[in-house]
């Protein structure tokens, strides 16, 4: 099923919202070093009723702090950047035809995790090297992976998609045949 959505283009523009973005925007990113300063400002404190006091309203403060930003946005500052967002998306990640070389780079970058992942599941002792190296290589696996997905493009994702679709059927386009002359 294809959902219309507008282009940048095809969307009216929405009016800046001005100071009110601003300080709705300061509001909530600020919202999210509260609590670090609170664990901060406890260790300059002794006693342990103002730790906690401490603690406490700045642990509280975040998550007011973000729904009192969300008030001074408004539905004004939602719009404007709803409209930059589709603005963003159609100027710069709006898809392409992927190339033949960027679709191969991709298909090894979604192969190749699967190599360390099988040796370290399957074949530890082929292996020898601590667990926090392990790690490593199984998260590394798991962003090569992920990225490729998107080096692969948005055509790769119809046929992952369809793969858990079960009346779907691949359909491959024929190439005219060059004659010789």
């Amino acid at each position: 099923m294809f959902i219309h959505r507008p282009t940048a283009s095809e969307m009216k523009r929405p009016e800046n919202p001005g100071i009110r973005f601003y300080v709705g925007l300061t509001v909530f990113i600020f919202s999210f070093f509260m609590l670090p300063t609170g664990l901060i400002l406890k260790g300059f404190i002794a006693n342990h009723f103002w730790k906690g006091f401490i603690l406490a309203s700045f642990w509280i403060s975040a998550p007011l702090m973000k729904i009192s930003s969300i008030a001074i946005l408004g539905k004004s500052s939602y719009v404007w950047i709803q409209y930059k967002m589709h603005y963003l998306y159609h100027r710069v990640a709006k898809p392409h035809q992927v190339t033949p070389l960027r679709y191969n780079i991709g298909l090894f970058m979604f192969v190749l995790p699967f190599l360390p992942n099988y040796m370290i599941s399957f074949m530890p002792h082929l292996i020898p090297i601590s667990l926090q190296t392990r790690y490593i290589i199984i998260v590394a696996s798991d962003v090569v992976f992920l990225s490729s997905l998107f080096v692969l493009g948005g055509d790769f994702w119809d046929k992952l998609r369809a793969l858990f679709i079960y009346k779907a059927k691949a359909r491959f386009e024929e190439t005219p045949e060059k004659e010789d002359e």
